[in-house]
């Protein structure tokens, strides 16, 4: 079993006003990921990072609640920290209304046989396109492919101390993967520019910068990498959940 955290938004920043519990189709949006969740059979607690307007949905629910912040660095923080004992974590963002249990085990069952101490999830470009033909993304090409980024995270939280910086910078540029590669030196940019960076190279880089193991695992799941973040992306989850 594993516990997760959903990060649930702030009204200071976002681009649609009380995210989360936004309906859709007759249900909150964050309704949708805490099933997703539930439905695993191996998600065992699930702390709601959130406005206190998510507090009685979760006492509703049986969840465990915290206030976030205005920031979602400072929200996956107090995340971590509820479980920081925890060998493993994942974390969610709340506004991921596709997502499915099949989508989140595969997840966690690849994460688990890999080992890592940090693992995130990509998507081919062809895979998110043919699943939600439409929907804007920003995706990057590498050696491999071209890929988007997902909004799930496999976390150790005994590394977020020592990664603090570094975690800063990736998540404030999570929709953009050109800008996390920039991160990590002239080398990697020269293979990015001349197209032949791999994931392979990121990965090596990231665990020698941070003293970690890290690895991004291509997830045949489209519903990981798509969230909810624009009134017309609300229009179309109406569209497509209905």
């Amino acid at each position: 079993m594993i516990n997760a955290v959903i990060l649930a938004g702030n009204n200071e920043t976002e681009k649609i006003p009380g995210k989360a519990l936004v309906d859709i189709n007759g249900r909150p949006m964050l309704s949708y990921v805490v099933d997703a969740a539930k439905g695993t059979g191996i998600v065992d607690k699930i702390l709601v990072v959130g406005n206190m307007e998510t507090s009685e949905f979760c006492d509703a629910r049986g969840l465990e609640f915290t206030p976030g912040a205005p920031d979602i660095l400072s929200n996956i923080i107090k995340g971590i920290n509820w479980f920081a004992d925890d060998r493993r974590i994942i974390i969610m963002t709340g506004d991921i209304p596709y997502i499915t249990s099949d989508a989140i085990k595969d997840f966690i069952g690849k994460s688990e046989w890999i080992g890592a101490d940090f693992c995130y999830p990509i998507i081919t470009r062809d895979n998110c396109e043919r699943k939600f033909p439409g929907a804007k993304r920003t995706y990057v090409t590498l050696r491999d492919g071209t890929f988007t980024g997902g909004n799930i995270f496999y976390v150790n939280p005994s590394i977020v101390d020592r990664c603090m910086t570094v975690l800063n910078y990736v998540v404030d540029n999570r929709k953009n993967p050109a800008k996390i590669a920039f991160l990590f030196g002239p080398g990697l940019i020269f293979a990015f520019l001349f197209k032949y960076l791999s994931i392979e190279m990121i990965e090596n880089k990231v665990c020698g910068m941070l003293d970690i193991t890290a690895k991004a695992i291509i997830s045949d799941y489209a519903e990981i990498g798509n969230d909810v973040d624009k009134p017309e992306d609300l229009i179309m989850a109406k569209v497509i959940l209905a």
